[in-house]
Formats: structure tokens, C-alpha cells, sequence
């Protein structure tokens, strides 16, 4: 919403806002409500999307070591509530270069560093799943899209 709003006002500089951005910004509001509750759900569900996602890494990553430590678990919940926060934001404001800008950037570069590309295209492959089964379809469907570029941000 907010690179929406500064492109509409880029491109009417001085001029009335054109007919097309109006009905862009019309759709962007009509749809608040949805995405305020989306971002509410995930708020609420955060420690139980974390959970389930940990737990089914640890099952289904065989080239993990079993247990993990417990800093390794929670260095993981810390990365992957992060991602879901900065999506639920990016989500909520239909913001995705806020998500690449504030997080992706900055966490890709770490996780190269890390060389946990193959560990983090498990995870985030997990999430998405999760969030699907956690949240009502229409309120997955608007996460959805942010939950895949920091999938492929992450794992590359």
C-alpha cells in the first residue's frame, strides 16, 4: 500500500490522480478489511504455525542431525517468526518490496553466508504448507504470495 501510494503520487505530480490509479487504490481498500484479519489470524496463530513447521522439519529433513540442539531450534523459530511477521506486514500493507527491502536483502546474504539454502528451502516450503492448513483458504491465499518470494529469497 505504501509503494502504491507513492507511485500514484509520483505519477500525478501536480495532476489529478488518473482514473486507473483511483480504481488500483479502490481495490487496495476494498480489500482492508480482509487483509487486517489476515494479519490478525496469523498474529493470533504465530507460536502454533512456529511449532508445527519446527516439528515437521525435524520428521521429514532427513539430512538433519537428530535432536537438534536447542539453539538450533530456537535460531530457527527466531529466523522463521521474523519471515512470517515481515510477511504478515508485507501481506497487510500489499507491500512486497517492504519484505525484500526490510528483511530478504539482509537475511538472504546471511543465509548464503550460513550456506543453509537447502535447510531454508525445506522450512519455507513447511510454512507455506502450515499456513494453508492453519489459516481459512481466503486468508492463506493473501499470504501466500509473500510466503513464496521469501521462499525463494531464502533458499536460493
Amino acid at each position: 500500500m505504501i509503494t502504491l501510494l507513492e507511485s500514484v503520487l509520483e505519477r500525478s505530480d501536480g495532476s489529478y490522480i488518473s482514473p486507473e490509479d483511483l480504481q488500483r487504490l479502490d481495490r487496495s481498500m476494498a480489500s482492508w478489511q480482509k487483509r487486517r484479519e489476515t494479519y490478525n489470524l496469523v498474529q493470533k496463530l504465530e507460536k502454533e504455525i512456529i511449532d508445527k513447521v519446527i516439528n515437521k522439519v525435524q520428521q521429514r529433513a532427513p539430512f538433519l542431525p537428530k535432536p537438534l540442539s536447542e539453539d538450533t531450534v530456537n535460531k530457527c523459530r527466531r529466523d522463521v517468526s521474523l519471515v512470517l511477521r515481515y510477511c504478515a506486514t508485507a501481506m497487510l500493507l500489499q507491500d512486497e518490496e517492504l519484505l525484500k527491502d526490510r528483511l530478504l536483502y539482509w537475511m538472504q546474504n546471511i543465509m548464503r553466508a550460513l550456506r543453509h539454502q537447502k535447510i531454508n528451502d525445506r522450512v519455507y516450503q513447511v510454512l507455506q504448507q502450515t499456513v494453508q492448513e492453519q489459516l481459512p483458504q481466503e486468508n492463506a491465499t493473501l499470504m501466500l504470495p509473500y510466503l513464496k518470494i521469501a521462499h525463494e529469497f531464502l533458499s536460493q
